[in-house]
């Protein structure tokens, strides 16, 4: 795909870091559930998130929605829901999470909320 051709607009998150692991939400507007794949491929190639450990993603278009745990096990089901509560629609969501060697149990929820709803509110999907 051509750079020109990409018409999709990309909110980012700022970065979280807690006990090593950091963690950046990136969301992107969608006009139907055929662009999930495209802009979903545009952002997880971006160089800064190549090396991350995992990435989880969730969408909602209309009546169609999907998710992914990209390794982190119950992150899709809780970024999928996290936009069914904002009510936020036509949007893809993306955490990157580069894994720092300590396990954070529950407060890796945390910080996977914070990043999504700074990219949604930054991209004007939900308001404070």
């Amino acid at each position: 795909m051509r750079a020109s051709s990409f018409h999709f607009s990309v909110f980012a998150s700022s970065s979280v870091r807690l006990r090593k692991s950091t963690f950046i939400a990136h969301a992107a507007s969608l006009n139907g559930p055929g662009d999930v794949e495209p802009v979903l491929a545009r952002i997880t190639a971006l160089p800064a998130l190549k090396r991350a450990t995992h990435c989880m993603y969730a969408y909602r278009v209309g009546p169609a929605a999907g998710q992914s745990d990209g390794g982190e096990g119950g992150a899709g089901d809780r970024l999928a829901r996290l936009l069914q509560l904002s009510r936020s629609d036509n949007v893809l969501v993306v955490v990157s999470r580069w894994y720092g060697g300590v396990k954070l149990g529950s407060d890796r929820w945390k910080c996977i909320s914070t990043v999504v709803k700074d990219a949604l509110t930054k991209g004007g999907f939900i308001t404070k």
